[in-house]
């Protein structure tokens, strides 16, 4: 398909033209003029919306998809749906499947299904058999047959030893390991942040100690194994603290923080909307303002969706008996627009959620100049619109933003040499 764009606002901190309105003229897929002005050559789609911004196409680490095994909540072709529709042009998958993606043919079974479909999926393996956390799983193995990095997903290490070895073995081949920080023994059967709102509301509470000192020890492990880790999701301004402190070492320590911990406390919470019941806990407001100002400065450098789909007869349950997750895919970049816009610049979140993941993954970052293929993402960060049940792509509904307005919309994007809206 050739098309061209015509007067789009372009987002790129590494291109000479960011923040300039330009004609981009794209041919077969490739990028092959970008001027103030184009004529447009025969046979050429034209875009022509207001106010379009386009950036390098999106990128999520940490999706969940269920296929296989809990295709009622999710499959591969229902979650790209939902990224198109959010933005996002590529996407890294968690192992918790049925089965986990914990050797060579599961990996190879989402390597396979990706080549056919409209964005780029990555499989993350597992770091131990069936993400069970005793024993570690083949990782060279998995690496071979296209894993892009390794995790227990959901399922944070709590064995030492397992982290130990998996970051040491990952380092012959340069690889990724990702964990969620959190202490289980001392998150126990915790519902919420353990603050003021969890004294309110009579709720067990997850104290952040339960994430920082786990962060603490992961990056320890790290340090003495000189390997590569990503501290996926953290929450709590401690956990900041203890990342800063070994990044000053040198340490090949990054970190990703969850959208909702960016737009949310949990003073969300005292309403007992259970899709807002997820992991890591929305927590104070100190905390969001500590990680808002984490990726203002450039400390944290992932956005992530936290995309946990859940079907209704186990998520829509009261509070207490409620399970941990809520799909994110769609509003992820509306949400961070609405409400944290005075907050956080709009180059800053684009990078997050564009260049960031894909540096820490260690892929091929997309350029948007001459001679390169067109992984893009359009938007408009002015238009409103409601996210309603008929507007999601996803199998699952458990989103806290059902019928909420958002300022700022994806208006499609560009990849594969196809434009999908």
């Amino acid at each position: 398909m050739d098309i061209l764009l015509k007067q789009v606002k372009l987002i790129d901190q590494r291109s000479t033209f960011h923040k300039k309105k330009v004609d981009i003229l794209i041919q077969k897929g490739i990028i092959t003029k970008i001027n103030t002005s184009i004529k447009t050559p025969a046979k050429t789609k034209i875009w022509a919306e207001k106010n379009t911004h386009i950036s390098v196409g999106w990128f999520d680490i940490g999706t969940q998809i269920g296929e296989p095994g809990f295709e009622q909540r999710e499959t591969i072709d229902s979650a790209t749906r939902a990224a198109i529709k959010g933005g996002y042009t590529g996407i890294a998958c968690f192992p918790n499947t049925n089965p986990v993606l914990d050797q060579q043919a599961s990996v190879a079974f989402i390597i396979n299904k990706a080549k056919t479909l409209a964005i780029d999926i990555y499989p993350i393996g597992a770091v131990s058999k069936a993400c069970e956390g005793k024993e570690i799983a083949e990782l060279v193995d998995m690496h071979h047959a296209g894993a892009i990095a390794f995790s227990d997903g959901d399922h944070p290490l709590q064995h030492s030893g397992i982290l130990l070895r998996a970051l040491e073995y990952s380092k012959s081949f340069n690889g990724l390991i990702i964990n969620k920080p959190a202490n289980k023994e001392i998150q126990s059967n915790g519902l919420i942040h353990e603050g003021e709102v969890s004294i309110q509301l009579g709720m067990s509470g997850i104290p952040s100690i339960a994430e920082s000192l786990t962060v603490h020890r992961d990056c320890e492990l790290c340090s003495y194994a000189n390997s590569r880790l990503l501290i996926h999701s953290i929450s709590a301004s401690d956990s900041l603290k203890e990342i800063k402190a070994f990044k000053k070492k040198s340490c090949q320590i990054n970190a990703s923080v969850s959208y909702l911990n960016l737009v949310y406390t949990d003073k969300q919470l005292t309403k007992f909307d259970s899709n807002l019941k997820v992991l890591p806990p929305l927590r104070s407001d100190s905390d969001r303002k500590a990680l808002v100002k984490a990726i203002t400065n450039g400390e944290v450098t992932v956005i992530t969706s936290n995309h946990q789909p859940l079907e209704p007869e186990i998520k829509e349950k009261e509070f207490f008996y409620s399970p941990f997750g809520a799909i994110g895919l769609q509003t992820s970049f509306s949400a961070i627009n609405t409400f944290c816009e005075k907050e956080i610049a709009l180059e800053t979140v684009i990078h997050a959620l564009s260049v960031g993941p894909r540096s820490v993954l260690g892929l091929e970052i997309p350029e948007i100049s001459v001679g390169s293929l067109a992984n893009l993402t359009l938007f408009d960060p002015k238009q409103k619109w409601v996210f309603n049940k008929e507007m999601n792509q996803s199998k699952s509904v458990n989103s806290p933003f059902i019928n909420q307005e958002f300022v700022g919309k994806v208006q499609g994007i560009i990849h594969k040499n196809s434009l999908l809206q």
